[in-house]
């Protein structure tokens, strides 16, 4: 029996529809939410226009579906580069006027599709308001919470390796990394939590050659096997040319019990992290790329690796004794939108029912250097 209750706002143009998905016990994710407009599916070639039409799409899905832009706790904010970012505020300070309920945010920069100049993508748990955290001596430069803590989650938001007390970066970026940890685990404390509540991670890194000081760190964070938060790293040509070597964001449940790990029999990560992980009845996971068992770093065609994919979806909620119904929201990581296509054409074999669906946000981001065409990264409610 599904655990999801969907909300379809459609779109004109041959567009997909506008969603958003809300699981047992509140928890709700939305779709990728685009500037166009619902009737026609135009978009518009003002970037200002882009911008405010996407918040515009965000509040109507939430008005259908019955939830208050207050009760968001992260919005992810998409842009192809560093120009749009100056479009953001405005449309942000009309939906979020509020500052001590204003959600965590993240600026992603990557390729969107065509014609596209911004997408966002929103998480919250409803009958719930944001509470903004606190890190000493810390601030953004834009309008926006370093943290909040939204009933018993957490969502940061972008977390950096400068030093708060200095503002000052260190030159060493083994210092850096462990100073944005640190940053990260006072975040943590202020919502009354611990490194034993965190429960995923995206670190963006500046390049490949850093992964080593990632991984040593990590396992100083998180040394029990078998008791780590899920994560996933990406490798950020946005940080190439700058200092700083990395970002964070995580997602953090407070006073749910102990996390537990889930992995997938015979596929294994290259890095020390689990395959999943949950922490009460949440449960995000590591990105799920389409290896048969036991060929770690084989790649076989876009059909054939979107079938392995999908099939470790399932068998990894079957792990948390769940299955695909309790999927709340699917991200995709694609190397070209072309083969999106080809992607939902196996997504429908394991979600046949359009109107039963998770909902899904696509990113042709984190597949540099690798050999996966696809990978499958799901939040959900056991």
């Amino acid at each position: 029996m599904s655990r999801r209750a969907l909300t379809s706002l459609p779109v004109g143009g041959g567009r997909p529809p506008l969603q958003l998905a809300r699981l047992d016990g509140g928890l709700f994710s939305t779709s990728s939410i685009s500037a166009a407009d619902p009737r026609t599916g135009a978009l518009s070639a003002n970037a200002g226009e882009q911008f405010q039409a996407a918040f515009d799409n965000l509040q109507r899905l939430l008005d259908m579906a019955g939830i208050s832009p207050a009760e968001l706790g992260l919005v992810t904010v998409n842009i192809p580069d560093q120009s749009y970012r100056p479009h953001i505020n405005k449309p942000w300070l009309a939906l979020f006027p509020d500052e001590q309920r204003r959600p965590a945010r993240k600026t992603n920069q990557y390729p969107l599709p065509a014609g596209q100049q911004v997408q966002l993508q929103a998480m919250g748990l409803a009958g719930q308001r944001p509470k903004p955290l606190q890190i000493p001596c810390f601030a953004h430069k834009d309008p926006l919470p370093a943290g909040v803590r939204i009933g018993d989650l957490v969502f940061s938001s972008v977390i950096v390796d400068q030093d708060p007390a200095t503002g000052k970066q260190s030159g060493d970026p083994e210092v850096q990394l462990r100073q944005a940890f640190t940053t990260l685990e006072t975040l943590v404390k202020d919502a009354g939590g611990s490194w034993d509540d965190v429960l995923h991670m995206y670190v963006f890194l500046r390049d490949r050659a850093e992964q080593p000081l990632l991984i040593k760190t990590w396992l100083e964070v998180f040394p029990a096997d078998g008791n780590r938060p899920a994560r996933k790293t990406i490798f950020y040509d946005e940080l190439k040319g700058r200092t700083t070597i990395a970002q964070l964001q995580a997602v953090a449940v407070i006073g749910q019990g102990q996390r537990k790990n889930y992995e997938i029999p015979n596929v294994g990560h290259h890095d020390p992290i689990p395959m999943g992980a949950s922490i009460g009845r949440l449960m995000w996971s590591s990105g799920m790329s389409g290896q048969p068992p036991g060929q770690l770093d084989s790649r076989g065609s876009l059909g054939e690796q979107c079938r392995w994919a999908f099939t470790h979806l399932r068998s990894l909620t079957e792990q948390a004794g769940a299955s695909p119904d309790n999927v709340g929201h699917v991200t995709l990581l694609v190397r070209n939108y072309d083969e999106e296509p080809e992607i939902m054409r196996h997504w429908r074999e394991l979600f046949p029912h359009p109107d039963d669906e998770p909902t899904h946000h696509t990113m042709a981001l984190g597949l540099s250097g690798q050999s996966s065409s696809v990978q499958v990264h799901i939040v959900g409610a056991l």
